[in-house]
């Protein structure tokens, strides 16, 4: 697994920093094909739901993510950030628990 200069795993660190229009064609890139991804109470299964799952962001909001936090363990980070955009209640504060496998995200929990 490539670790990024901040310490974090290359995939984290690339979704972390990629603008959220480029980040569904980076998604077999960044997570493992059956991944799942925890979002507002749903969830997003596998290679094509996370990319689904992105690709609804970028066609539907404007969002720039400002990182407060990082916290690496062992298989997982853990992230706290600032998510502002063309949303309703924006900005708003939320923890991005990442669980890392094979050098790619497994599974990524959005939570407040």
């Amino acid at each position: 697994m490539t670790v990024t200069a901040a310490g974090l795993p290359e995939c984290v660190a690339t979704y972390l920093t990629t603008p959220v229009a480029e980040l569904a064609e980076l998604s077999d890139s960044v997570f493992t094909p059956d991944a799942v991804v925890r979002d507002e109470g749903r969830s997003h299964q596998g290679a094509a739901g996370v990319h689904d799952w992105l690709a609804d962001l970028a066609a539907n909001f404007t969002l720039d993510c400002t990182i407060r936090r990082t916290v690496p363990g062992p298989g997982f980070v853990v992230a706290e950030t600032t998510y502002d955009g063309d949303f309703p209640g924006s900005p708003v504060d939320r923890y991005l628990h990442f669980s890392i496998a094979d050098g790619r995200i497994s599974a990524l929990t959005i939570s407040d």
